[in-house]
């Protein structure tokens, strides 16, 4: 295992400690399991794009307006779409 050190602030220091005591974590085990967490939820999040994706595709091919798209584009058009919902 690696070690990574980080600067932050006095008050969210404090607050990883009193997080990972109430978890019964260490502060490391603590942003471990928030990392862990946050890609778990960019990997849901990416795989309700590719399904509201291929929902869309499903109605374009229904309409006769199918075409080819790599994975990428798939991705990059549902978070733009998402972002501009979003504001």
């Amino acid at each position: 295992m690696s070690t990574l050190n980080i600067s932050m602030p006095e008050a969210m220091r404090e607050y990883i400690e009193t997080q990972a005591t109430r978890g019964n974590y260490s502060a490391s085990e603590y942003v471990r399991h928030l990392i862990r967490e946050d890609q778990k939820r960019q990997s849901e999040d990416e795989r309700k794009l590719l399904w509201e994706y291929l929902a869309l595709c499903a109605q374009e091919l229904d309409e006769g307006l199918g075409r080819e798209v790599t994975l990428e584009e798939i991705l990059s058009e549902g978070r733009a779409r998402r972002r501009q919902e979003a504001s």
